[in-house]
């Protein structure tokens, strides 16, 4: 084992009282901390005047503390030395070696060739083995190269490696570049966005606009505005539209889908600095420490919550919003617990080192110094006492004191004393004898003292008859007990019971403990003292914004309408009893909603929808309303599900001089110009009305006549060669002379010789699809049937507004359209999705459920092979 110096501590010169405190004086002590017994003595000079002094191994003002050097952990012969007398202590390097144990030689690389560049620190592991701390900007070994990562040259998130000299990046996803610094275009790539989508590139990433009816990342799902519902913290989703919802939030929510909790702080109650601590549908007040009730407003009394408020002896006062502390001596702080720096102000020379302590404070002066504040020169550097006398310099005035052996007296300690002639001065104490001897005495002592002179008590506490670990004071014939708080008596024997005061409140139960008390408290109470109640409402229990209202070890929920249970966790079944006539009944909040039978609507289901209503049926059908559907009774010579198909009666070209008008199981004959009867194959005999005059001889014609007048008469009747127009013959015309007579010219909606017959607009049957013709004087107004305008050619396309729903695929008819939807969906519009899992009988295998639409794995029998 190698060996050390360790230095001897010199004595430390306290006031001459302070020996009689029996701190140390020729007394053992036992150190709390390493359990180690601890010796001083404490020995007077002169009057006012003394100096501990501690037993080798042992330092510190009151020799408490174990000379560090003891273990010595110095190697390769170096040398511990304490640099205080805290406890501390370094080691001296022996030429060639350096570190805090003296543990790395001179000669280890990084002392000789420091290896590590560009300020990096070295840091040996081994005899031959050390390792580089960089300076900030450079990596390596040996810290050669730049560390080209620190100027952060990624950008976008990305990861910089260093590989040399040289960085690298490692791009997220949605950058590229040898600094990721570009953008991707993932739009530009491939086509992303289903159903139509537009992709719209965004830093990193892309995202899709979706058409209405689809949503989703990448538009990949049809669009159900209330599956799954988006309304959040138990919200009701409405469907308003096909692609349109609201929501009807819960009491203390808000929002477009109820994702904001209404703050119900503003306007809070809570006073004297107390934070609000918002809830749903409700806060609470967060007090300081100073302050509790539900708003703050019941003070805490620190003086009772807390023994040990004020430290170090200091005095509690409690007051409104807080307390104060009145601190002993030496104290300070709102807790007394900080240690006033007396070195602040005092005076120690300079070189010296000061130590604070509680209210006063003391120099240790470097060698050669001496005195209370280190300002006198140390009068023992020349050693002036003899016979191995202790040299001691006056801390007053700076002479020297000889603290002369036994039996020597003299300023230098050089004459010798005869202990037993001085007067008036027995040596020896409490009345023991005193023999002279050579250089010295010895006392003769009373039974009951012992000691050199007789000066010792007999020491009662040696039997250590104080309990609980208090200190036992020796006395003359006795000991007194200085008891550990929390105990009395002679011995120190009884525990003192801090529960006699019941300091519990609110039923808690008190624990005696050491010097303290443990309150045990009820169930909704907690606290030093039981004097907090527990806010069971703070962990927000009550549930779908129900209100919760506090109380001792308990709380209670006011549900919000539509919700019961202890916890507001059940929602009222509003579908018991049934309300649905003719549907499924679905439970809501506070509401229910009647997914009708098909061919029933109505909040209940109670109204029979009438597939009459749009007049389905064509051609004059009679239409029978059905559930669910209707049936068509068509006219002979019309066929079709809504009798659409009208027999052409006119395929056996019946009409001979006239066209054929394809009626209802009918038809009608417009004849030509001349020709009469059901077929038109009668010719009109225009000469019936005796049109020629004056003997002239009529000549019947098609559509016509003809008259071959005598001599004098003229064409068109044979009449005289007067001016015709004289008799007003034209009705609604207006009469014109010629040569052969006159002629008129008919107002418009008048035809014939004489403009007397009133023309039929509708002899051409104008009207198609079986329209009206009402005959107008110069015209006709056609009365068409549903779905026919303008003259009744027209079909409107119900098609056109795109009513079949999720795929449906439209056909039009005459008045009507029909939906052909796609598998899974059902109604006029297939707006019904189809529960298959439960309804279908079709299905021969299994049903799986996918996010928000069914679809069977399954074969059908039938249905799908006829539709």
């Amino acid at each position: 084992m190698e060996k050390f110096p360790v230095q001897r501590p010199r004595r430390r010169w306290i006031a001459a009282d302070k020996c009689s405190q029996a701190v140390l004086t020729q007394a053992w002590r036992r150190d709390s901390r390493n359990n180690a017994a601890i010796a001083g003595l404490c020995v007077k000079y002169s009057p006012g005047q003394a100096a501990r002094v501690c037993r080798e191994g042992f330092l510190g003002d009151y020799c408490q503390y174990r000379n560090p050097c003891e273990n010595n952990t110095c190697k390769h012969g170096g040398t511990c030395e304490t640099t205080s007398l805290i406890g501390k202590a370094t080691c001296r390097c022996a030429p060639g070696f350096r570190g805090d144990e003296c543990q790395y030689s001179e000669a280890h690389v990084c002392f000789v060739s420091q290896p590590c560049l560009h300020g990096g620190t070295c840091h040996p592991h081994g005899q031959d083995t050390y390792e580089c701390a960089c300076a900030p900007g450079f990596t390596g070994r040996d810290c050669q190269w730049i560390d080209a990562c620190t100027s952060q040259p990624c950008a976008n998130g990305s990861t910089c490696t260093v590989s040399g000299n040289k960085f690298s990046c490692i791009c997220p996803p949605g950058y590229t570049g040898q600094k990721c610094e570009i953008d991707v275009n993932e739009c530009a790539a491939s086509v992303l966005c289903q159903h139509g989508g537009t992709c719209v590139n965004v830093p990193g990433s892309y995202r899709c606009q979706c058409k209405p009816g689809f949503t989703g990342h990448r538009c990949e799902s049809p669009y159900v505005p209330c599956s799954p519902s988006p309304c959040m913290n138990g919200g009701t989703c409405h469907q308003t539209s096909d692609f349109t919802f609201e929501c009807n939030c819960l009491p203390g929510f808000e929002g477009s889908i109820c994702e904001r909790n209404v703050d119900d702080c503003p306007n809070h109650n809570c006073q004297n600095g107390g934070i609000c601590v918002d809830g749903v549908n409700t806060y609470n007040c967060r007090c300081p420490p100073q302050w509790t009730g539900q708003f703050c407003t019941e003070d805490v009394d620190e003086c009772q919550l807390q023994p040990n408020a004020c430290q170090n002896g200091g005095t509690c006062t409690n007051h409104n919003g807080g307390y104060a502390c009145v601190c002993v001596n030496g104290w300070s702080g709102d807790d007394c617990s900080k240690n006033i720096d007396d070195c602040f102000t005092a005076s120690c020379a300079n070189g010296s080192t000061c130590i604070d302590r509680v209210a006063s404070f003391s120099c240790i002066c470097p060698e050669g110094k001496a005195g209370l504040l280190c300002h006198l020169d140390d009068a023992c550097v020349s050693n002036p006492c003899q016979k191995g006398a202790l040299c001691d310099t006056n801390p007053v005035n700076g002479h020297y004191i000889c603290t002369c052996p036994q039996g020597h007296k003299g300023a230098d300690c050089t004459e010798d004393v005869d202990e037993c002639a001085m007067a008036n001065s027995n040596p020896c104490e409490h009345a023991g004898k005193c023999v002279n001897t050579e250089g010295s005495f010895h006392c003769e002592c009373l039974k009951g003292y012992t000691g050199p002179r007789c000066e010792m008590d007999i020491n009662e506490c040696h039997s250590n008859p104080c309990q609980n670990d208090a200190t036992c004071l020796d006395k003359i014939g006795g000991f007194t007990c200085l008891c550990m708080p929390g105990f009395k008596g002679i011995h120190c024997e009884e525990d003192i019971d801090e529960c006699l005061s019941n300091p519990c409140v609110n039923n808690g139960v008190c624990l005696n403990k050491v010097n303290r008390f443990l309150c045990v408290c009820p169930p909704g109470f907690s606290g030093a003292v039981c004097q907090i109640d527990i806010d069971d409402c703070s962990s927000t229990p009550c549930l779908n914004g129900a209100k919760c209202i506090d109380h001792p070890n308990g709380y209670e929920c006011q549900c919000a309408t539509g919700f019961a249970g202890l916890l507001c966790e059940e929602n009222i079944n509003n579908c018991d009893p049934d309300p649905c006539h003719h549907g499924e009944c679905q439970d809501g909040i506070d509401s229910y909603t009647c997914i009708c039978n098909p061919g029933y609507m109505g909040a209940i289901c109670s109204e029979q929808i009438d597939e009459c209503h749009s007049n389905p049926c064509l051609h004059q059908g009679r239409c029978i309303d059905l559930v669910n559907g209707y049936q068509c009774n068509c006219l002979l010579g019309t066929s079709g599900v809504n009798c659409e198909n009208n027999f052409d009666d006119c395929a056996s070209n019946p009409c001979v001089h006239g066209d054929c008008i394809d009626g209802i199981n009918r038809y009608n004959c417009a004849c030509k110009p001349g020709f009469t009867g059901p077929r038109c194959s009668v010719d009109i005999d225009e000469c019936t009305s005796s049109p020629c005059h004056n003997g002239g001889t009529c000549i019947n014609e098609i559509n016509a006549f003809r008259c071959v007048c005598p001599e004098g008469y003229h064409h068109p009747h044979c009449q005289s060669q007067a001016d015709g127009c004289l008799s007003n013959p034209c009705v609604h015309g207006n009469c014109t002379h010629v040569a052969s007579g006159y002629k008129c010219v008919c107002d418009p909606g008048w035809i014939g010789d004489y403009c007397s017959t009133e023309g039929n607009e509708c002899k051409s049957n104008p009207c198609q699809n079986g329209g009206t013709c009402e005959d107008l004087l110069n015209g006709y107004r056609c009365t068409c049937r549903k779905g026919f305008k303008d003259k009744c050619q027209t079909d409107t396309n119900e098609c056109l507004s795109e009513p079949c729903r999720n795929g449906g695929v439209c056909t039009h008819y005459v008045n009507s359209y029909t939906c052909k939807c796609q598998p899974g969906f059902e109604g006029t519009n297939c707006e019904n999705n189809i529960d298959e899992c439960t309804e279908s009988p079709l299905v021969s295998t299994c049903c799986v459920w996918r996010e928000a639409w069914s679809s069977c794995v399954a074969h059908f029998i039938r249905e799908w092979e006829f539709s």
